[in-house]
């Protein structure tokens, strides 16, 4: 089993129970102590989990920091691609009018847009220069605002001004982490604030969230989940997650991830 198998399943099992035993990993997994070891601190990296001595538990309402645009581009970048290829090919239709928040994942969804007439609205930068590639067959829209280098993002009194001119067919939207009972979070007021323009003016919301993202906390809500219509996702999300978002009312897709 690679190594990326191994630990979005270990990461799972902690999701699901609290807490995981170094022994019973290595024996469940037929691996060494040392290699269990390894896979626990790339995933105490990602902010998954927190080591313990004997293994390693759950992290329970800690804020998930912020990482560079750049950072988060290369994480889990299999599973990004895989949701963004879906969510293009499956939501998207001849003649809508996207709100594309500026997430990596949903930036990604930019080069598998193949639909006729789209106007595509955006306050991310990276979005914006994915998109400039389609112009003219992509009708492009940016809001102003302050650009904040950590995300790449134009947010503030301008940026969420603009958000209230407009009107949407479908938002998609990411998020830092989806934990109950809060749902889905993010670390910056002015990054949600904007959010939450966008999601009012779109008619339907579309959260697109890699399994990474599952029991991440972080400082505040985004948005109720009575919000979201359809949740795209990678099959290592935790079953009891997608449970409890079904009986709120949310629809469920799995990506499935391309062999390289």
């Amino acid at each position: 089993m690679i190594a990326e198998k191994r630990r979005q399943l270990i990461s799972q099992r902690i999701l699901e129970q609290g807490s995981v035993a170094t022994e019973e990993l290595a024996a469940d997994f037929a691996v060494s102590y040392m290699t269990i070891w390894r896979d626990l601190t790339a995933l105490e990296n990602t902010g998954s989990l927190r080591r313990v001595r004997g293994g390693a538990v759950r992290v329970e309402n800690e804020a998930a920091p912020e990482p560079f645009f750049t950072e988060k581009r290369v994480l889990h970048s299999a599973e990004k691609e895989a949701i963004a290829r879906y969510a293009a090919q499956t939501f998207v239709s001849d003649n809508d009018i996207l709100i594309l928040e500026a997430g990596t994942t949903v930036s990604a969804m930019v080069k598998y847009l193949d639909r006729r007439n789209l106007t595509l609205i955006t306050n991310g930068l990276a979005t914006l220069a994915e998109a400039a590639l389609s112009v003219p067959d992509l009708t492009v829209i940016g809001c102003g605002g302050i650009l904040r280098d950590v995300s790449y993002t134009f947010v503030g009194p301008q940026a969420e001004q603009f958000f209230q001119t407009v009107r949407a067919g479908t938002l998609f939207l990411s998020a830092t982490g989806l934990a109950f009972p809060e749902g889905i979070t993010d670390p910056s007021p002015l990054e949600i604030q904007v959010k939450q323009r966008m999601a009012a003016s779109a008619d339907r919301v579309v959260l697109l969230l890699d399994s990474s993202k599952f029991g991440v906390h972080s400082l505040s809500p985004i948005l109720p989940l009575q919000r979201i219509s359809v949740l795209v996702t990678d099959r290592g999300a935790p079953e009891s997650y997608l449970d409890q978002l079904r009986d709120q009312g949310i629809k469920i897709h799995l990506a499935e991830i391309s062999p390289s």
